[in-house]
């Protein structure tokens, strides 16, 4: 499994990874390149604002290092869980976030 990611120059540890290939005709026959991918990674108290700021960004430097895979990303969907970050009263209280990044060029 794929344990981090890299958005706008910032590491985030994943919870999950999943990716969507597209198969393309080109100078390799059946090369396969990744359409989109969405990953699930928790946020807390402390991190919230910074993670916030890059996700309103809405198109991304997306880096997945374990699959030397660099690419913009556009997000196609965005949702998180329930908890309510503001309130929590410490940094332990996570909430999960889930981002599909589709591929927009490099």
């Amino acid at each position: 499994m794929v344990n981090k990611i890299v958005l706008n120059n910032k590491e985030i540890a994943l919870n999950d990874y999943q990716e969507k290939p597209i198969h393309t005709e080109s100078e390799t026959k059946g090369s396969v390149d990744v359409e989109e991918i969405t990953v699930k990674f928790d946020v807390t108290k402390d991190v919230y604002s910074e993670t916030a700021g890059i996700l309103y960004e809405g198109v991304l430097d997306v880096k997945v290092p374990e699959k030397d895979l660099a690419f913009r990303g556009e997000i196609i969907n965005f949702y998180s869980g329930i908890v309510n970050l503001y309130e929590a009263e410490d940094n332990t209280t996570a909430d999960e976030y889930t981002v599909t990044l589709k591929n927009i060029g490099r």
